[in-house]
């Protein structure tokens, strides 16, 4: 089977998107690059709807719309959906005279439903129906038997192997994921196995032919005998049933542990989430000092910022403000007093003269005689003469007296206290924005725990360990049960052929009771030797495909760490260490390595049934790099006989070069809802849904073309 092509209307972001793949023998890859939240997810469950319908969805399709997210707001009531495939098979038909030729066949499969949108989960869908085409050179013609329409889907792809052929990075690890029950795990393994390899059919026989065994005991003759054997047929008939119901019934169970598990898990991580933004009394207590600190910083900027105030009224800061034109007179009055022109007072010495009778130099100054009148009128007038040049000087002599006290390192003293004091008020000031940075993240931090939320989610939290406690204890009684039945159907069946031993031969229903059951006998040697068979043979290759998109090569390094894969005959996939060292391979294993393995024992299936058919891949080489990205991706082309990838850009990176050789269509796709932090250009487009164009991996345009974190 090959996937040509595909349109999705209005499933989800999918509104109007048509994609074709390759085809190509020699380019069997097609890939779809897509960013996170790009629609890679929502094609591959939208080519899932189209083949199998809303049971295959996740949750059965409860709780899951499928209509587009923005719908409601819209105001729209009634959303058509659909999604159309074209296929091409290969079909044993008749070419008469009892021949039969294997043919090429394509089909045009679709698939649509009504959606009423709903601002909760309970949304309304209802007329999904599904209508296969035959595409032949004349034209498209109806399959209007609904039987060849299941017949045709199941030949064509069975249902049992949608995790096979559909498979994403994330959750591939299904055949191996720690949340299963080792039986659910078993179980799909087995169901893999079976129903590629063709197993289904040979175990249809088998039951058929015990139906035609118990008819045949039931039409012999003798009379004693017969009612023994219908008696002991009645028993193992009705602990086949109890059996089968068991079985679904423990399968059910196994379900539920698993989606429990899964929703405990859930629950644990957001409760931890709300736990990490911290405790609510412990942050009220934090708020609470970083309140204290930020009063006492406002008390201790407030006494710094008095400090300064008062720093102005400082005697220094006088002195500093003169400094400059002071050191300039005092040059000026130094020299005035080396001339000895300071400090200097001749009115006094005058004016004492005016009081003596007989000059210092010898004269006379008495008023008595003429001469000494003249003297004194000039010493009077000598005196008015130098009353303004002394009062200078005698400024001056004051100035330079006092200007001796001024502190010539005022200025630096002053600069000092201010720098200290300032220092000190920036600091109490850089302090008190700080603690308002921590008490207004605090507050952020309260406001953001939700006690009544913590408080749900411990209910529901232990609402899930009590709900899945009962589960694993049905699960382990009905194992029991199973058991039990198991063991009293095979004592009733040991008795039954002790009875039929004894039978008389010559009864012709007796002759064909031996035969069926001999004949039953045989299929299930055929069988048991087939699966056995079979699951070795994809025990092998899935351990050499493993090995080899690891890069691990134990013949050839016998310090590799991981030395086999195998598949059991209990369809438990196992993964060993050196010395024989058994592997948990969803714990044991890194990232690169679950996916590998899941990847290797999906393709080990399809190599040993020579099935071809597609394989939809999302996101396969996430946590991959280098060397196992390339062989992975290179061993997945080599076992597949047509790959879908969807791809992200980080996943591209370091396999361009097997792309350009294998890839026959690529595409991009984008999310307009990007804009403008990741995309470059605004998309030309009025709603929410995904858009394509043809760049490839190593091409981008406007609508695709986009930012790094630099860019931002």
């Amino acid at each position: 089977m090959k996937l040509i092509s595909a349109r999705f209307k209005n499933f989800r972001l999918l509104k109007d998107l048509s994609l074709d793949f390759s085809t190509s023998h020699d380019k069997p890859l097609t890939v779809i690059r897509a960013a996170n939240e790009s629609g890679k997810t929502t094609c591959e469950t939208a080519l899932i709807w189209v083949l199998y319908g809303s049971k295959a969805l996740p949750n059965k399709g409860k709780a899951y719309p499928i209509y587009p997210s923005d719908a409601f707001s819209q105001g729209i009531k009634k959303v058509e959906i659909s999604v159309e495939i074209d296929f091409e098979t290969d079909q044993v038909v008749s070419i008469g005279k009892g021949k039969q030729e294997i043919k090429t066949k394509r089909y045009r499969l679709l698939r649509s439903c009504v959606e009423y949108p709903s601002s909760n989960e309970n949304f309304k869908r209802e007329a999904e129906t599904k209508v296969l085409f035959e595409v032949t050179p004349e034209g498209v013609d109806r399959v209007t038997n609904s039987q060849d329409v299941e017949a045709i889907i199941e030949d064509s792809i069975p249902e049992t192997l949608k995790d096979v052929y559909f498979t994403d990075g994330d959750s591939a690890m299904s055949f191996i994921e720690a949340a299963a029950t080792q039986g659910t795990k078993r179980k799909r393994v087995q169901d893999a196995i079976e129903a590629l390899l063709g197993l289904k059919v040979l175990e249809n026989t088998i039951k058929h032919i015990n139906s035609a065994a118990d008819k045949f005991s039931r039409s012999i003759d003798n009379t004693d005998y017969s009612e023994k054997l219908e008696a002991l047929n009645d028993k193992i008939s009705g602990r086949e049933e109890d059996i089968i119901e068991w079985s679904d019934e423990l399968n059910t169970k196994e379900y539920e542990i698993t989606d429990g598990d899964h929703k405990l898990l859930e629950t644990k991580k957001k409760i931890e989430d709300i736990l990490k933004l911290g405790d609510k009394a412990k942050l009220a207590n934090e708020i609470s000092k970083y309140e204290s600190h930020i009063k006492h910083n406002q008390e201790a900027a407030d006494k710094a910022l008095k400090q300064l105030s008062e720093l102005m009224k400082d005697n220094n800061l006088a002195a500093s403000m003169i400094a400059k034109t002071a050191n300039k007179g005092r040059d000026i009055l130094t020299k005035l007093y080396d001339k000895k022109e300071i400090p200097h007072g001749s009115i006094p010495i005058l004016e004492h003269l005016l009081k003596e009778e007989s000059c210092v130099c010898g004269e006379t100054l008495c008023e008595a005689t003429p001469e000494g009148v003249v003297r004194k009128k000039m010493v009077q007038q000598k005196i008015e003469d130098s009353r303004s040049a002394d009062e200078l000087r005698s400024v001056a002599s004051e100035l330079f007296f006092k200007s001796e006290s001024i502190d010539s390192s005022a200025t630096d003293k002053w600069m000092k206290t201010y720098n200290s004091f300032f220092e000190d008020y920036e600091r109490k000031c850089s302090e008190e924005k700080r603690f308002q940075s921590e008490l207004e993240s605090k507050k952020s931090e309260i406001d953001l725990i939700d006690d009544a939320q913590i408080h749900d989610l411990r209910s529901h939290e232990l609402s899930l360990k009590r709900k899945l406690d009962d589960a694993r204890v049905k699960a382990g009684e009905l194992s029991v049960r199973i058991r039990d039945a198991k063991e009293r159907k095979s004592d009733f069946e040991r008795e039954r052929t002790a009875v039929e031993n004894k039978l008389d031969k010559k009864d012709d229903s007796a002759e064909k009771l031996k035969l069926s059951r001999i004949t039953k006998n045989v299929f299930e040697k055929v069988f048991d030797r087939l699966r056995k068979d079979e699951v070795k043979n994809v025990s092998r290759e899935m351990n050499r495909i493993f090995l080899e998109m690891i890069g691990s090569d134990p013949d050839a390094n016998n310090l590799t760490m991981i030395t086999k894969a195998e598949l059991t005959e209990d369809f438990d996939i196992l993964v060993y260490g050196p010395q024989g060292h058994k592997l948990n391979p969803d714990q044991d294993l890194n990232g690169a390595s679950r996916r590998a393995i899941t990847l290797a024992f999906i393709l080990a299936l399809t190599k040993v049934s020579e099935v071809k058919a597609p394989n939809v891949i999302d996101t396969p080489l996430g946590m991959m790099s280098g060397y196992v990205k390339q062989s992975v991706l290179s061993k997945t082309l080599e076992e597949g006989s047509q790959i879908i990838l969807f791809l992200t850009h980080d996943e591209i990176q370091g396999v361009e070069n097997i792309l350009d050789a294998k890839a026959g269509m690529i595409y991009t796709l984008t999310n307009p809802a990007h804009y403008p932090r990741m995309l470059i250009n605004k998309p030309k487009v009025d709603d929410a849904k995904i858009i394509r164009c043809s760049c490839n991996h190593r091409q981008s345009c406007e609508i695709c073309a986009r930012k790094t974190i630099e860019e931002n």
